[in-house]
């Protein structure tokens, strides 16, 4: 059993996938994915884009945004499970722009989002999930990110973005973790806004990474899908079984520090759910989000979308023993 798979950036949201590869749980499953290391698309768009075109056979970390935006040109795309349930961006930001404002993470919400207006803010992209964040904050208090702040896209890679806030290219970043913590223990910054730390309570349950393929494909390699679920499953029960181990494996893919990868794990951990079956109400969340911030104005029903059976059948009677 094949199946040719991407990812879009080493980062937290995928590690359920470095976990499965790392610890042999798709061989385990008599499932062998390829290429590996991961093949990685430059964005979420163009994963989701690869999937449409039939480049890939499953995008296994992608964003749920995405899967909303490709399955309007492609209604035969299917969700197939969940990799995490949980916003995981920052909003962090250089030590000199918390000297000029007098912030700290303890600071309300609104005072901290009206701060970054007219600032220069670091995303992957701007059609993204970190340029959707900052123009979801900037919504919640009546603002217009694309009008008072500038979005300045550095790319996916962490060290880039860290350097583009250290030089003052940008005021602060809107990035995945673990950027946040890798900035705090370099001493270039802070992390100012952390929906896992609880400083946005309406992105709490927020279905972030999810893997997805063409339902006429998964209706062609049933076993193969159910393979691919059980393997996901089997890292989830790992990094809650083992975050130290965990830890270990994230900072091996992502190339952050010992120390960043420990840090972000404390948050992390609880991210990752204990299965691996789309969660209903984590869905809501998310159309919620892409609703407010224009990334998708028309949401699929949940029940369209999500392949409800596939890793039902395949966790019937399935323990993940790790």
């Amino acid at each position: 059993m094949k199946l040719k798979v991407a990812i879009d950036a080493f980062s937290s949201s995928f590690l359920p996938d470095f976990v499965a590869l790392d610890k042999g749980y798709f061989q385990a499953q008599g499932l062998t994915v390829y290429p590996t290391p991961f093949q990685t698309e430059p964005t979420s768009p163009q994963m989701a884009e690869a999937i449409h075109s039939g480049a890939i056979d499953v995008a296994i970390g992608g964003l749920v945004t995405e899967a909303f935006l490709v399955s309007r040109i492609d209604a035969d795309l299917k969700v197939i499970g969940q990799l995490q349930v949980a916003f995981p961006n920052d909003i962090i930001v250089s030590n000199k722009f918390l000297q000029q404002t007098g912030l700290s993470e303890s600071s309300p919400l609104e005072a901290k989002v009206k701060a970054l207006v007219g600032k220069k803010i670091g995303v992957v992209s701007t059609t993204g999930q970190t340029g959707a964040f900052v123009s979801y904050l900037f919504y919640l208090f009546g603002l217009n990110a694309s009008k008072d702040a500038t979005l300045v896209p550095v790319g996916n890679n962490v060290s880039s973005a860290i350097a583009a806030l250290k030089s003052g290219r940008v005021d602060a970043l809107s990035f995945f973790k673990p950027t946040g913590e890798a900035v705090q223990l370099q001493q270039v910054g802070r992390m100012l806004i952390s929906p896992l730390r609880g400083d946005v309570p309406q992105l709490t349950g927020h279905l972030n990474s999810v893997f997805y393929a063409k339902a006429s494909l998964i209706r062609a390699k049933p076993n193969t899908f159910k393979a691919l679920v059980r393997a996901i499953a089997m890292a989830l029960a790992f990094i809650q079984k083992y975050p130290d181990q965990a830890a270990k494996i994230l900072q091996k893919y992502t190339h952050i520090s010992d120390q960043a990868a420990t840090a972000v794990m404390q948050d992390l951990r609880s991210s990752y759910p204990s299965s691996p079956i789309v969660d209903q109400q984590a869905y809501n969340v998310t159309a919620s989000f892409a609703q407010d911030t224009g990334i998708a104005k028309k949401i699929p029903p949940f029940s369209s979308l999500v392949d409800t059976q596939i890793a039902a059948q395949a966790m019937q009677g399935f323990t993940p023993n790790v």
